[in-house]
């Protein structure tokens, strides 16, 4: 299976922004929003969003606005660069940043689709776009990759959206580590790397899969360099000594206290992750400074979870929580 490449990236005319940059922090939030479609039919739509008594642009325009109002939260900081995944393609994305975020400076973005598929990954960014790229694999969603430049430097954002866990275990893991193949073979040693997304898999999955090899291992696995080989993604949960082929997580670090930003079966899981990348971590330019699971009040239910979007009540707001990575210049 090829990739549509859905490569858009524009200064959208008369965007003047009402915040002020900071050059000394860069902020990025990765949100899964649930299923964002628009109301124009295209038939790849999930059988529920093709029915226009239930779906129209009045109940789209609702879930933009509050997409567009947890973005402006200040308490995410207005974040120099948003990942988005479960949005249906580029419409979405010009209508949010057109109608809603072009005051807040969001003016670049790129999106990016698997042929076929329902739903795309976005990056939307406060400061330019001066690259982007699409990475395929056979039989599953691209990552998509965008270099913003900064003051402090170019960053380069990796955006991806993994298959889920619905399905034959054996299968649905090799579609993760196609993925986890795909990016390693596209990110450059010396740049300053943030890999974004829904990774539909827990940091500490290696642990949990027995003798299976899993697309994200701990450093700390016996079996690491084995599995590293063959195409995992190698996380860590300390800071230093991190190789260049490695990323931090936070979840996997010892002073952490985060639950997790999605909740299946009555457990949190820990699926939407940034990785920092190891030159954030060499003292020079940019550097890690924070992370954070995002418990805005709007985004959580009575019942302490979050506040899924409900198509047929059409009610809530996502199933997943935003995350949030800071950064800092040194």
């Amino acid at each position: 299976m090829w990739t549509i490449i859905l490569l858009c990236i524009t200064l959208l005319c008369g965007c003047q922004s009402d915040i002020v940059d900071d050059p000394k922090t860069f902020r990025v939030v990765s949100y899964n929003v649930q299923n964002l479609f628009d109301a124009h039919l295209d038939g790849s739509e999930y059988p529920e969003y093709q029915d226009s008594k239930r779906w129209s642009e009045r109940t789209y325009r609702m879930r933009l606005d509050t997409l567009a109002r947890t973005l402006s939260d200040s308490r995410l900081g207005y974040p120099d660069v948003v990942v988005l995944q479960e949005v249906e393609g580029e419409r979405v994305v010009v209508d949010l940043l057109q109608g809603h975020l072009c005051r807040r400076g969001y003016c670049w973005y790129a999106t990016a689709k698997e042929e076929g598929g329902a739903i795309s990954i976005a990056i939307i960014s406060r400061h330019p776009l001066v690259e982007a790229a699409v990475h395929s694999h056979s039989g599953g969603r691209p990552a998509l990759e965008a270099s913003v430049n900064t003051e402090g430097g170019t960053i380069t954002i990796f955006a991806l959206h993994a298959k889920s866990q619905i399905g034959e275990a054996e299968e649905t893991e090799a579609k993760r580590l196609a993925l986890m193949q795909a990016l390693t073979g596209a990110v450059r040693g010396d740049a300053n790397v943030l890999i974004c997304g829904d990774f539909n898999e827990n940091p500490d999955a290696v642990w949990q899969s027995g003798s299976n090899q899993t697309a994200l291992v701990d450093s700390t696995h016996p079996q690491r360099d084995a599995y590293e080989r063959a195409g995992s993604l190698v996380i860590s949960g300390s800071q230093r000594g991190l190789l260049p082929s490695w990323y931090y997580c936070p979840y996997l670090d010892l002073n952490n206290t985060l639950l997790g930003s999605y909740v299946y079966g009555g457990v949190w899981q820990q699926y939407d992750q940034i990785l920092a990348g190891h030159r954030l971590f060499d003292g020079i330019g940019w550097e890690y400074d924070d992370f954070e699971v995002c418990t805005l009040p709007s985004l959580i239910g009575g019942d302490g979870k979050p506040k899924a979007w409900n198509v047929n009540l059409l009610d809530g707001v996502s199933d997943h929580l935003p995350v949030l990575m800071t950064l800092k210049r040194r």
